[in-house]
């Protein structure tokens, strides 16, 4: 294999390739990108049996076939150089990359050992790109990290809703196209799918029984799906309670300044009361102090006071989906367990479920 091409279309590709590597495998190959040379262009592949991504570039091919190198190393390689093309070419186990005068000699392996890659079956529609990556990041935050419940290691995509939990939080958001059916993209496709179509305009899609295939530009990614069954979300999302609106900006930073206290662990309070028009902000902690502050709402307060202790950070995660100006806060219906009730936070298509923590 000889080829040359052009230094940033490759170092771009060989980045994704490389974020797509395992390179803690015991399986070599999997820490590697596999460069397949044909016609005038070279596919840039990398799995890790998971995700896989597929990067196909022009390129002046003196000398077909495929090789398989360590992606790390020949980003670093490659990244070095200074030249406007790169030249790779194949000797015996190794391959010699070069621009202008500097030269460099990697380590390469045969390819007929890189696994192989699914491919899309079929049937491609077409997505608007920022749509589908927004609402892939809005409910990443709440993506569950406990590998020992898999079945919540993802985002579940259930037609137009993009859903995650974590069990003490749930972010659904919903896009004006529905994608069809029920499947869970695990936390990595998720990441990679960002990554790969978050500059488009526009991205192609395909689903098989057990993966998601999507495209944008000279860029593919398949991603194997979670094959578990995801708790039925509606269940836990309120649909009726006390509704107070509030100035997104001005709860951002109540919030953020009540997390400098908190934590991240320890609780802020949100204080609804008929007797004033604005919602009262505290933290308390034995070592950082103390915060106290207020907000203004939208909307008279009903029904008995109302204290809400609850994790900051779960609700700055929803505030940070969309720079709306206006939010929702549904608040629990009056009762006597009103404090340990979920809350919405609802921003946009968004809609953010809280779990309450007990009160100390």
């Amino acid at each position: 294999m000889k080829i040359t091409i052009n230094r940033v279309a490759l170092t771009r590709a060989l980045k994704l390739a490389a974020s797509t590597a395992e390179p803690k495998s015991p399986q070599p190959m999997l820490a590697c990108v596999h460069l397949r040379a044909a016609g005038s262009a070279v596919h840039l592949t990398a799995t890790d049996l998971t995700v896989s991504t597929t990067t196909k570039l022009g390129a002046a091919v003196a000398e077909g076939g495929g090789v398989v190198v360590d992606a790390r190393a020949i980003l670093d390689r490659v990244g070095s150089l200074a030249g406007d093309d790169v030249t790779i070419a194949r000797d015996g186990s190794s391959i010699d990359v070069g621009s202008g005068r500097a030269r460099f000699k990697v380590p390469c392996l045969p390819d007929r050992d890189f696994p192989k890659v699914i491919e899309a079956p079929g049937g491609w529609s077409a997505h608007d790109a920022a749509s589908i990556v927004g609402a892939f990041s809005a409910a990443l935050p709440a993506v569950c990290t406990d590998t020992t419940r898999f079945h919540l290691g993802g985002v579940f995509v259930d037609g137009a809703h993009f859903v995650a939990t974590d069990g003490h939080r749930l972010i659904a958001h919903r896009i004006a196209d529905s994608l069809g059916g029920k499947r869970i993209v695990p936390t990595k496709g998720v990441v990679q799918v960002i990554k790969v179509i978050g500059g488009a305009e526009s991205c192609d899609l395909a689903w098989s029984d057990g993966a998601v295939f999507i495209r944008a530009g000279d860029v593919t990614i398949a991603v194997k799906l979670i094959d578990a069954q995801f708790p039925p979300w509606e269940h836990a999302v309120p649909t009726k309670g006390r509704i107070v609106a509030v100035d997104r900006g001005e709860l951002v930073g109540v919030i953020d300044r009540a997390r400098k206290v908190a934590g991240d662990s320890d609780a802020v309070v949100l204080s609804f009361s008929s007797a004033r028009a604005e919602i009262g902000v505290s933290a308390r902690h034995a070592d950082r102090g103390e915060y106290d502050d207020a907000i203004a709402m939208a909307g008279a307060w009903t029904g008995a006071d109302l204290e809400m202790n609850f994790n900051a950070r779960y609700v700055a995660d929803v505030l940070a989906t969309s720079g709306s100006d206006r939010c929702e806060l549904m608040m629990p219906d009056d009762g006597p367990n009103a404090q340990l009730m979920p809350f919405v936070v609802v921003l946009g298509q968004t809609r953010g479920t809280i779990m309450p923590m007990r009160p100390k």
